[in-house]
């Protein structure tokens, strides 16, 4: 009998709390006042070809995945812009065989980003645009004994990368 009347009270306690809530959401922390983007194709600084696209595709496409924001196909069209310059590409030896050929990698790139607001005018414009843009940086290890082209590592580098500055664009807590 007591173990009933206490279940009972611990429920009507509960309920009103979890109807309240305490501010706590499952959904990402994304500015709904945001609703397109335009990635320009990211620059690069870096000899190596055409990482700069392989990185605005991963970016495009973990953007449309993971955020409510639709990405666009005109700088006009876009509530922000998201500009990113690729500051360092290079794959490094770790290990070595026996025969001195290459048995672990390191794909490792460096990339500069900037989410700018479109919406905002005068003097709100252009103190975001003095702001500086943040450096974001990866490293994935690779074995081309076990069939892992440079290409590959340096697709799951952007990939990882991409994940980092779609993370970024979410609303600080």
């Amino acid at each position: 009998m007591f173990t009933t009347t206490r279940r009972s009270f611990l429920f009507c306690l509960g309920v009103p709390l979890l109807a309240t809530g305490c501010g706590y959401s499952i959904r990402p922390p994304y500015d709904n006042t945001v609703k397109t983007v335009y990635v320009p194709i990211f620059k690069s600084v870096t000899f190596r070809r055409d990482i700069n696209l392989m990185l605005t595709k991963s970016v495009i496409d973990e953007i449309e995945r993971r955020t409510p924001f639709k990405v666009v196909g005109r700088e006009q069209d876009a509530d922000t812009i998201l500009f990113g310059e690729v500051n360092f590409a290079d794959k490094n030896t770790v290990v070595e065989n026996p025969f001195n050929l290459p048995r672990q990698l390191t794909a490792q790139m460096n990339v500069m980003v900037k989410w700018q607001d479109n919406r905002l005018t005068g003097e709100e414009a252009d103190k975001k645009k003095a702001e500086l843009p943040a450096m974001v940086s990866e490293l994935y290890y690779f074995n081309p004994e076990l069939g892992e082209t440079s290409q590959l590592a340096f697709q799951r580098v952007c990939d990882k990368l991409a994940m980092q500055i779609v993370g970024m664009m979410e609303q600080p807590w």
